[in-house]
């Protein structure tokens, strides 16, 4: 959720779970107040969590199924990941929207991201514990379904939530390093428009692209 690779192990587990953490960072974003473009705001970095599962289609360990011997390169995982929001009301940090958000204000919100992610992963580095490779690189792609809101009480706007669907990417590798055991190191793209309807503002953004990298650890069955 974090994307995984898919890895199948010694025993060619089927199925694997594990949480990840890193850092998401979300680019300039050309933010829309009431139908009207209001230039380029920024949001502050912020730590990024979550926990994974996933499938691996081979045809044997836990939930195994007698796939085709092609499909072992390709996998599914879905995660759900969390992280703070933070926009700042100051002219270097807010660009466009700091005619209506005071300088000394910041609205504050969260963010819950559903993601789903369709994998293909090579093995390299085989060895007697691991056939199979220690090291996968691979490469996701899937949908996500964004959850989030923003907290604007202290500019008596109020709070207002929105849910939008995001396109996610991640390559990333995955290491084996025991034989149901992995560590992914990934970098994951989301892009999404997330809509908020306060009270009498609208606030779009017109394209939220985040980056995040992520370290994961999962254990195969």
């Amino acid at each position: 959720m974090a994307a995984l690779v898919v890895m199948p192990t010694a025993a060619r587990s089927a199925v694997w779970v594990g949480g990840e953490l890193g850092g998401n960072f979300i680019t300039p974003t050309l933010m829309q107040v009431q139908g009207h473009d209001s230039g380029n705001t920024h949001f502050a970095d912020a730590v990024m969590g979550g926990l994974t599962v996933g499938y691996d289609f081979v045809n044997s360990g836990f939930g195994a199924y007698s796939w085709p011997d092609w499909m072992k390169y390709f996998s599914f995982a879905g995660d759900f990941t969390y992280n703070r929001l933070l926009l700042y009301g100051s002219s270097d940090r807010f660009g466009g929207l700091n005619f209506w958000i005071p300088p000394s204000s910041s609205i504050t919100g969260h963010e819950a991201v559903l993601t789903f992610l369709f994998m293909g992963h090579y093995g390299l580095l085989p060895d007697a514990e691991v056939p199979a490779g220690r090291i996968h690189p691979y490469l996701g792609v899937g949908p996500g379904i964004v959850f989030s809101s923003l907290d604007a009480g202290a500019l008596g706007l109020g709070t207002a939530s929105s849910t939008a669907l995001a396109l996610v990417v991640e390559p990333g590798i995955r290491f084996l390093a025991l034989k149901n055991v992995s560590i992914d190191a990934a970098f994951r793209y989301r892009l999404a428009q997330p809509s908020y309807d306060f009270d009498n503002v609208t606030i779009k953004a017109h394209a939220l692209d985040q980056l995040s990298f992520l370290v994961r650890t999962s254990f195969h069955f």
